[in-house]
C-alpha cells in the first residue's frame, strides 16, 4: 500500500480503536460492582420473570435491582432466537423485541448456542459494531479528502456508547448504516444489498436506509438498480411476517414508542428529570443536541443523496417520538445517535454517491453478454 494512502487507512483505524476504547472504559464501573461478571451489562431486573429465565440458563447471572434495561431482551433473543423457547414468554412485549431481533441473533451465532457464552458474545459484537462504524466513518471522511473527523461522531456518541454499555444494539445498527452508505458510494452493490438487507433488522426505523437509496435510484432512472436494491427488504417482511404469525402481533402494535409530533420533547424539556446540578446539565445538552439537528436537518433539505433522504426520514420519526423515549436522557440520546453520526455527512460539501462513470460502467459491464 502507497504511503500516501497507509496513513489515513492507520488513522481510520485509530478512530475505530478509540471507539471500542471509551466504550470499554464506560463499562468498567458497572462490571466492577459485579465482580467482572459480563452478565450485569444487559441489566436484567432482580425482580422480573427475566431473572427467572437468566438464573435457569446460569445460576450465577448478576441482576440488577430495578426493572431492568432493553440489554435483557437481546440476551433473550440471544438464547431463544426464533421465540420457539421458553425464554420469550417472560419479554415484556415479545412481537416489538423480536422485530429487530438481529443483535440477539449474533449473540446466539457467536456463541455457538451455548446459552451462557451469550453475554460476552454481545459485548464482543457491541465493540466489535463500534470499532467498525467508527473506522467506515473516518474512513469515508478521508475518501472525500477530509480529515478523518467523521469517526469522533461515532467514537465520542454518547448514545452509541451508552448503548455498548448496556448491551443495545444502536452500534451494530450504526455499522450497517455506515456500511451501506460507504459500499453505495463506492458501488459495491452486492455488499450494498446485504447491508440494507440486515439493518432494518437491527432497528426497524433503519428501514428508511433502503428506501432512500432505492427513492434516489429511481430519481437517477437506474430503475433496475432501484429494483435490485428494493429486493433487500424481503428478507425483513418475511421475518415480520413470520413474527406476526408466531407471535400473534405486529412489532409496532399496542403500545409504541412514536405519538403526535414533539409531544415527547415537549415532555422532555418541560416535565423531565431535571433536578439537581445534574439535570440542569442533561438539559443544557438535550437542548443544544435539538437545536443542532433541527439546523442539519434544514441543511438537508438540499436533497443531494440518499443521506439527506435518511436524515430528513429519521428527523420525522424523532420529531414523533412519545415520552417513553425522549424523557429518560440516556434514551434520549440513543434515540438521537443515528442522526448525529450522519450529521458530518450531511454538512458535507460532496455527497456520498458512487461516481457516476463507475457507474455507467459496470452497468455496461452487466449488459454484456458473458
Amino acid at each position: 500500500m502507497p504511503q500516501s494512502r497507509r496513513q489515513p487507512a492507520l488513522l481510520a483505524l485509530g478512530f475505530g480503536l478509540l471507539a471500542a476504547t471509551v466504550a470499554v472504559i464506560g463499562m468498567i464501573p458497572t462490571l466492577r460492582a459485579a465482580d467482572w461478571s459480563l452478565t450485569t451489562l444487559p441489566r436484567v431486573g432482580a425482580n422480573t420473570a427475566m431473572a427467572g429465565a437468566a438464573r435457569a440458563v446460569d445460576p450465577g447471572f448478576h441482576t440488577v435491582r430495578h426493572a431492568g434495561y432493553d440489554g435483557q431482551f437481546y440476551w433473550g433473543i440471544g438464547v431463544d432466537p426464533l421465540a420457539t423457547g421458553h425464554v420469550h414468554h417472560f419479554f415484556d412485549k415479545a412481537s416489538y423485541r423480536y422485530g429487530h431481533p438481529l443483535y440477539g441473533w449474533l449473540g446466539w451465532l457467536f456463541s455457538a448456542g451455548q446459552a451462557r457464552a451469550v453475554p460476552g458474545a454481545l459485548v464482543a459484537i457491541g465493540l466489535a459494531s463500534l470499532f467498525v462504524a467508527a473506522t467506515t466513518a473516518a474512513a469515508l471522511g478521508f475518501g472525500r479528502g477530509r480529515f478523518g473527523w467523521e469517526g469522533l461522531f461515532v467514537a465520542l456518541n454518547p448514545g452509541l456508547i451508552s448503548s455498548a454499555v448496556h448491551d443495545l444494539a444502536e452500534p451494530l445498527a450504526t455499522a450497517l448504516l455506515l456500511g451501506a452508505f460507504a459500499a453505495y458510494a463506492r458501488d459495491r452493490r452486492t455488499l450494498t444489498w446485504i447491508c440494507l438487507a440486515l439493518v432494518p433488522l437491527s432497528k426497524e426505523p433503519l428501514l428508511v436506509v433502503l428506501l432512500a437509496i432505492v427513492g434516489w435510484e429511481l430519481h437517477e432512472r437506474r430503475l433496475r438498480r432501484a429494483a435490485i436494491f428494493a429486493t433487500a427488504a424481503i428478507p425483513t417482511l418475511l421475518w415480520w411476517t413470520y413474527a406476526r404469525i408466531h407471535l400473534g402481533a405486529w412489532f409496532a402494535s399496542g403500545d409504541t414508542a412514536l405519538s403526535e409530533p414533539l409531544a415527547g420533547w415537549r415532555r422532555a424539556l418541560l416535565h423531565g428529570r431535571h433536578a439537581g446540578a445534574g439535570g440542569a446539565i442533561a438539559l443544557t445538552v438535550l437542548v443544544a443536541l435539538i437545536v443542532v439537528l433541527t439546523l442539519v436537518a434544514l441543511r438537508a433539505l438540499r436533497l443531494r443523496g440518499p443521506v439527506d433522504l435518511t436524515y430528513l426520514a429519521l428527523a420525522a420519526i424523532a420529531i414523533c417520538l412519545a415520552p417513553n423515549a425522549t424523557v429518560a436522557f440516556s434514551t434520549a440520546l440513543r434515540n438521537t445517535a443515528f442522526l448525529l453520526v450522519l450529521v458530518p455527512f450531511v454538512l458535507a460539501f460532496a455527497p456520498l454517491l458512487p461516481a457516476p462513470e463507475t457507474s455507467r460502467a459496470r452497468d455496461v459491464e452487466l449488459l454484456q453478454p458473458s
